[in-house]
């Protein structure tokens, strides 16, 4: 019975030494602060957002856009290399190696200790959250897409490190040239700015809205009609209501406006014809008015939401 006991009690210590050294080894790899940091990148691999930011530690900024923060926005992350770690008042520095679409990147990512779980394997927490800030500007606009996703201009946008987001604006008006920013500091700032200039389609929607705001202007039976780039000055009494006609519509060259999302067009080429009685203040005498009056001048245009095009003014 005595030898029994003994070769039980021996079975025993070799399953304690055994799940011991199980523990040691796990907590040396899969629950250690690198491979914590590890399992994230994997998840950022995986293009998967929501098992990225489940992460302790993973905090949005408060105030930060979180548009981007879904898997389409991701990119591709390979190779990822554990190059080593430090530790300095608590908080453990670790450092990876992986590959983006741009190249072979190194990040630093801190984090600590926050006790353990079921009492035997240690868990950890980003120190500083793997969340960068990105704010775009978009020329006369405010609409811009990273990685296929749209965004507003102007809004500090979180997004996780590491990755590669392609900033673009594409629409049936305005196209820019893509502007490519790479994130891989925890916690940093990315600055991109987005040029953009009009398309033909916007060339010719802009001529359209032109020829229409001038079509309602000549709709006004007065010599001077209110906001419109065209008028004439009468010494003389008007008999009768004058009629303007327009024979000839603008070409419009864009630039973009002084005010944000606003362009400019200058036109040129545009003819209207006023017909009108006129009576004479000297005797009385009556005659016909017909001017063929020259319709030059810009126009301030404005794109809506569902890409209307609309003249907000016009100066001679």
């Amino acid at each position: 019975m005595r030898r029994t006991l003994v070769s039980w009690l021996a079975v025993f210590a070799l399953l304690a030494a055994g799940f011991g050294a199980t523990v040691l080894a796990l907590n040396n790899d899969v629950f250690s602060a690198h491979g914590f940091v590890r399992s994230y990148l994997q998840a950022m691999a995986r293009q998967n957002s929501a098992e990225a930011l489940a992460f302790a530690g993973v905090d949005v900024p408060e105030g930060a856009g979180t548009t981007l923060l879904v898997d389409r926005a991701l990119s591709e992350v390979r190779d990822i290399q554990f190059i080593g770690e430090s530790s300095k008042d608590g908080v453990t520095t670790v450092r990876f190696e992986y590959r983006l679409s741009t190249g072979k990147q190194t990040s630093e990512f801190h984090v600590e200790h926050v006790g353990s779980r079921f009492g035997l394997f240690d868990a950890w927490r980003f120190a500083d959250a793997p969340i960068a800030l990105l704010t775009a500007s978009v020329d006369n606009d405010s609409r811009f897409e990273a990685n296929g996703v749209a965004s507003t201009a102007g809004m500090a946008e979180a997004i996780l490190v590491p990755s590669v987001y392609v900033l673009d604006h594409s629409t049936d008006y305005l196209e820019a040239e893509a502007v490519e920013v790479s994130a891989i500091e925890p916690g940093g700032s990315l600055d991109a700015q987005l040029a953009v200039t009009p398309t033909p389609a916007f060339g010719v929607a802009a001529e359209d809205a032109i020829a229409a705001f001038l079509d309602t202007c000549a709709t006004q039976q007065v010599l001077m009609p209110t906001g419109c780039p065209f008028g004439f000055v009468e010494a003389n009494r008007l008999d009768g209501a004058p009629d303007w006609t327009m024979t000839a519509y603008p070409t419009a060259t864009l630039t973009a406006g002084e005010q944000p999302n606003t362009w400019t067009a200058t036109g040129a080429g545009g003819a209207v014809q006023l017909v009108a009685s006129v009576r004479s203040l000297f005797d009385g005498s009556t005659s016909r008015l017909d001017e063929s009056i020259a319709v030059t001048g810009s126009y301030t245009l404005s794109i809506g939401s569902d890409n209307s095009v609309s003249v907000l003014a016009a100066t001679s």
